[in-house]
């Protein structure tokens, strides 16, 4: 394949020409490009069987960094790891349930949990809290955005100014009398680099005002996890969700100590960070023994609130953490709407984020990480004992 020709981008998906690619794949080998002697490979596929028949998947592999992103669902990341190092955690949801299977509104709102099992989700793009009654509008958990299907699929490999893979989808939220809004994303790797990132564009499709949400629920478990392990960044201010966050007084809020037994429920917390002058901030996954590490750099200007999820159930009801840069806190949307929390798109306006994440597979890398958040402490953090709710 010439060099040129493999920049085009390869459609996959568009529904507005009745496109759909169900099985493809392009490898280094195929195209005879492979960087600094880098092996990639990207391929689609269809899922049978169980709640998965039907999903769509997208495999990559950079080189170094291998994951999976699902288009039928919400263009999300199922799956990653980088040589033995897992990016995700064992979900007592197994499969990549299809949205068919999925009703958000069952058990009073909670019905996003019956397909949670991925590494790194969107939650919006109306809402992103807990299940509310917002006037004459019902929120379901965490929105819509990660069981809607994209309606347009793209790869594109590309040379220059660094070799990377791109995967490029559009996925509308879209119904008469709501909102009206459109995902634009990519998430693109650079071949042999254990890293990927989300470049998000959120539009009003309407021609009036609306409100948007945008949190990027990135999931973790073990190795990474586990007693001893620690969460790292520039914690400018941080503040316990509710009585239960609470309870140990926010003196050990940021290290973990579980898996513990049944009986153990969940732990929120909510902060902001500092950033250096740009307003790229870095927050970090520790593991015990420092050797291993999963780093989240965002911009604050574009997201400015961090929460931090930490589950320490047993490892069968779904023991892990869950580091969440947003536009907002997960807050019901009434709560952050009156914190003026809630960004508002004009008719036809967007809104960009970017999030990257990777993966640290040695100490040193883990001790430069921890070093460039504490340049970026400026000053001590602010814990609130009190909680939000």
């Amino acid at each position: 394949m010439a060099h040129d020709a493999i920049e085009d981008p390869i459609l996959l998906t568009d529904a507005t020409r009745n496109v759909s690619v169900k099985e493809w794949k392009i490898s280094s080998e195929e195209a005879g490009i492979a960087p600094d002697g880098a092996k990639w490979s990207v391929s689609k596929r269809v899922l049978a069987g169980g709640r998965q028949e039907g999903v769509e998947i997208i495999d990559v592999d950079n080189g170094v960094m291998k994951f999976t992103v699902a288009p039928t669902r919400g263009f999300q990341v199922w799956k990653a790891n980088v040589g033995d190092l897992r990016l995700g955690w064992d979900s007592p949801v197994t499969e990549i349930v299809h949205p068919q299977f999925v009703n958000l509104a069952e058990r009073g709102g909670l019905g996003w949990l019956n397909g949670f099992g991925e590494w790194v989700s969107r939650c919006g793009l109306e809402s992103i809290g807990p299940p509310c009654q917002d006037g004459n509008r019902t929120h379901t958990l965490h929105g819509r955005i990660n069981y809607l299907p994209a309606s347009y699929v793209e790869v594109r490999i590309e040379l220059a100014p660094v070799p990377r893979i791109v995967l490029r989808g559009v996925v509308d939220e879209s119904l008469m009398f709501g909102p009206q809004l459109r995902l634009t994303t990519e998430i693109s790797t650079e071949i042999g680099k254990p890293a990927l990132s989300f470049d998000d564009t959120v539009t009003n499709l309407s021609d009036a005002p609306q409100e948007m949400e945008s949190l990027y629920h990135a999931n973790f478990g073990p190795p990474l996890l586990g007693p001893g392990a620690q969460f790292i960044a520039p914690v400018k201010k941080v503040a316990p969700r509710d009585s239960r966050a609470a309870e140990g007084q926010m003196k050990a809020w940021n290290v973990y100590t579980g898996p513990h037994p049944p009986g153990y429920t969940e732990e929120v917390y909510l902060m902001e960070l500092h950033a250096d002058d740009a307003g790229m901030t870095d927050a970090l996954l520790k593991s015990a023994d420092g050797t291993k590490g999963a780093l989240v750099s965002f911009n604050i200007r574009e997201l400015p609130f961090m929460t931090l999820w930490k589950n320490e159930a047993t490892a069968k009801s779904g023991y892990v953490t869950g580091l969440e840069p947003a536009t907002s806190f997960p807050l019901p949307k009434p709560v952050e709407r009156d914190a003026g929390r809630v960004p508002k798109l004009n008719g036809g306006e967007s809104y960009s984020s970017k999030v990257k994440f990777s993966a640290l597979i040695s100490g040193a890398e883990v001790e430069n990480a921890i070093a460039s958040i504490g340049r970026l402490q400026r000053t001590a953090p602010k814990v609130e004992i009190s909680p939000v709710l």
